[in-house]
């Protein structure tokens, strides 16, 4: 692993030098991040202030502190979005404006894991049903990461920046990061880097081997800001070394790679603005079945992922309202090659595959009166997919394992594999004021999703499948038709005299939902249309006890159904609540929290999936600011050291994770643990 000392030295000589300036932001607190309602589209913002997100290392997890949201877990960096049931490329994400793409074909480099926490200012959820201008594809709603920045207001030139440097018990996690800046009313010039370290967490019994991680995150830009235009240009990169996925087959040797990008906006008049963004992102991932465990086979698959996006945003005001046209799409290809280092023969081309989205909508957001206000849109996406012919050097052994590759190599290469789909999204969300404290959501969506590479074009039983974790190898379907949902969402929010209340309730119907069902063979599940159901509720609260004093509340609550079977769906959040009470005094702030999950029996009898127990833990942080430029944050997370699982974490797959366990005939036998006692502080400055 590497240790990155001469970085972690001089961020520590800045650290000792500079500090922070105090950040006055009206939030409502949430945890150890900040949240803001945004009232246009009842868009729930989780701000990532540095100050609180001193223990969270993988962005993902932010989630957990959102109504509705949370993450399935398969490694120290690979954190999965989940929302309300739905999980994987069925949430959609965009980082810094980009519909980041995963290269591993089992996403081991996770889409929102992409910048790290230290780094990210804000995430962003569209609570409810997504308006259909967040995105293309938006089934399992829309979740942007907005990576931090340094925004100038004087006609001169200033220098600016923020640092920090943090230390976890539980993994001896090392983070440190910089953000340096000159900007203007009109110019920004920014780098930032970070490189953060840790070794396999501890738990009550033992250590969860081998969740170690390495990684390393630079960014760069430049954004111009005028009277009526927008210009920027942004590159940022990620170098992520060895770090392990227990919960799947291989761990992560490397996965390096970016996104460039260029943004324009026009206003011509106070009426009409046109937006225009150009991107373009390349990764290149090592996965391995032997740095960290034992094996007499051992496998490398290299998988890379190129693509090009573009979008056009018209933007306009009219007596009907504000009214936006959109032009969007990429272009993106993945290749996934599987080698051993003891044969040099060996080989299978895996995957070779293009996908381009064509997608043009309309929004509008009006009003209805002076009570009512109504954002309505529609969207139409073409979705073109085909694959190379694909190979396998097993096909040349005079086998039944050579016979199988043979035959399913022949079969795919012999099949019409270019494929065209034809999408209808639309969404309806309708606000009711009743009064100044008082409002209603009432919302309405059809949402569709086209089958991903690997749900149509895995053509050899794998465990290549973004992630799923079961333990199960899969084939592809090139006769799945995309995921079809109709959505329906009631909401209702109060605000008065320090106290906050927003329940929401929700039930997706989805036809043609993507689902592994069984095959002759017991341990290979087929990706199969079947038909499915979500529903449930969630609710965020808060109340301002006093001047020092606020508790807040998030709870959320979803079941999955099969509606062509009597089974549930897999991997599904069961009932879960945190509740934080928070105490601040001048320059001193104090905050305890209890997390409870409830058992999860409802499980998914086709993936054999295992129920969990249910839990709590406790967890207490705390600041102190020295000044208006430098502060500390500190704290214990699971103070009781707790042994508990995470329903969401995978089954341990690492035949060396002796202290958690392993069964070579079981890829289910053994949950991974959650983590125990954590002491974290992080020092923080601006200047």
């Amino acid at each position: 692993m590497k240790k990155n000392k001469l970085a972690l030295s001089i961020l520590s000589a800045l650290i000792i030098n500079q500090a922070v300036l105090a950040d006055d932001r009206d939030v409502e607190k949430l945890d150890k991040v900040e949240v803001v309602e945004q009232q246009q589209n009842r868009e729930m913002t989780v701000q990532l202030l540095p100050e609180k997100a001193q223990s969270i290392i993988d962005t993902p997890d932010v989630l957990k502190k959102m109504a509705g949201a949370n993450v399935n877990r398969n490694g120290p960096l690979t954190g999965l979005a989940q929302y309300r049931g739905l999980s994987g490329n069925r949430v959609n994400i965009q980082v810094d404006g980009y519909n980041m793409q995963e290269s591993c074909s089992n996403s081991m480099d996770a889409a929102m894991s992409h910048v790290p926490a230290s780094m990210v200012d804000a995430v962003i959820l569209k609570r409810g049903i997504a308006p259909v201008s967040t995105g293309i594809e938006t089934i399992g709603g829309s979740i942007f990461v907005i990576p931090k920045n340094i925004k100038g207001s004087s006609d001169e030139l200033e220098f600016g920046g923020e640092a920090s440097l943090g230390f976890t018990s539980v993994n001896s996690g090392k983070k440190a990061s910089v953000l340096l800046s000159a900007q203007s009313s009109l110019h920004n010039f920014y780098f930032g880097a970070e490189t953060e370290n840790g070794d396999s967490f501890d738990f009550k019994d033992g250590t969860n081997f081998n969740t170690e991680y390495d990684r390393n995150f630079y960014l760069l830009g430049y954004n111009y800001t005028g009277e009526k235009q927008t210009f920027a240009l942004k590159y940022n990169y990620n170098d992520t070394g060895e770090t392990g996925t227990p919960s799947l087959p291989m761990d992560i040797v490397y996965a390096t790679g970016g996104v460039a990008s260029i943004e324009h906006s026009y206003r011509f008049s106070d009426d009409w603005k046109l937006t225009s963004e150009f991107s373009h992102q390349n990764t290149d991932h090592v996965m391995s079945n032997y740095i960290f465990r034992n094996t007499s086979s051992r496998k490398d698959s290299l998988t890379q992922v190129n693509s090009n996006s573009f979008a056009f945003v018209l933007d306009t005001s009219l007596r009907l309202g504000q009214l936006s046209f959109g032009l969007e799409g990429d272009v993106t290809s993945h290749q996934a090659n599987i080698t051993s280092p003891d044969n040099a023969m060996f080989s299978i081309a895996n995957f070779d595959t293009q996908k381009d989205r064509t997608s043009i909508f309309a929004q509008l957001q009006s009003k209805l009166g002076n009570n009512l206000e109504l954002s309505s849109g529609v969207r139409y996406t073409q979705v073109d997919m085909d694959a190379a012919d694909v190979s396998s050097s097993v096909a040349m052994m005079d086998t039944s394992m050579g016979q199988m590759h043979r035959m399913l190599r022949d079969n795919f290469n012999a099949a019409n594999r270019n494929i065209t789909d034809n999408n209808v999204d639309l969404s309806f969300n309708l606000t009711q004021k009743l009064n100044d404290s008082l409002s209603f959501e009432y919302g309405l969506g059809y949402k569709t999703r086209s089958p991903s590479y690997q749900e149509r074009y895995l053509w050899l039983p794998l465990e290549a499948t973004a992630g799923m974790a079961d333990g199960f190898a899969y084939l592809g379907n090139l006769d799945l038709n995309p995921e079809k949902a109709t959505q329906f969402e009631l909401g209702m929010t109060y605000a008065d005299n320090g106290l906050r209340f927003a329940p929401h309730i929700f039930y997706h119907q989805i036809n043609d939902y993507i689902q592994g069902t069984p095959t002759a063979n017991p341990k290979v599940l087929k990706f199969n249309n079947v038909d499915a159901k979500l529903y449930g509720a969630d609710l965020e609260f808060s109340y301002q006890i006093s001047d020092n004093m606020v508790i807040n509340n998030v709870t959320s609550y979803v079941r999955g159904e099969r509606r062509d079977i009597d089974d549930n769906l897999y991997r599904i959040a069961p009932l879960n609540t945190r509740i934080e009470l928070t105490y601040g005094m001048s320059n001193w702030n104090f905050s305890g929290e209890l997390v409870a999950y409830q058992a999860q029996d409802d499980v998914s009898v086709t993936n054999q999936e295992q129920a969990t127990p249910g839990y709590g833990i406790t967890n207490l942080a705390g600041t102190y600011s020295f000044n208006e430029k430098a502060n500390i944050a500190f704290g214990v997370n699971n103070i009781f050291d707790k042994k508990y699982y995470n329903h969401l974490n995978g089954y341990n797959r690492n035949n060396l994770n002796a202290d958690v366990g392993f069964d070579p005939t079981n890829p289910r036998a053994y949950r991974l643990p959650g983590e125990g006692i954590n002491v974290y502080a992080t020092l923080y400055l601006r200047w």
